[in-house]
């Protein structure tokens, strides 16, 4: 359980927060700030999408690591 809440949470906890944004944004009718909150949200997704892509990286970075040392 540890685990996955180190593994996930921040992405959980940015999911979460783009979810209340976005909702912020259907709310405002009519409203300067509506595209704003819109943008934010979709931000929030972009950013999960980096820390997965930062997270394959860094696997990739320890599998290719560990070969090294199995073939020394």
């Amino acid at each position: 359980m540890l685990k996955a809440f180190l593994n996930y949470g921040l992405v959980a906890a940015v999911l979460v927060w783009a979810g209340v944004v976005a909702m912020m944004a259907y709310r405002l009718d009519d409203s300067p700030w509506r595209w704003a909150f819109a943008a934010l949200a979709v931000g929030g997704i972009a950013t999960v999408a980096v820390l997965f892509k930062i997270r394959r990286y860094v696997d990739g970075l320890h599998k290719q690591s560990g070969e090294q040392e199995t073939k020394s």
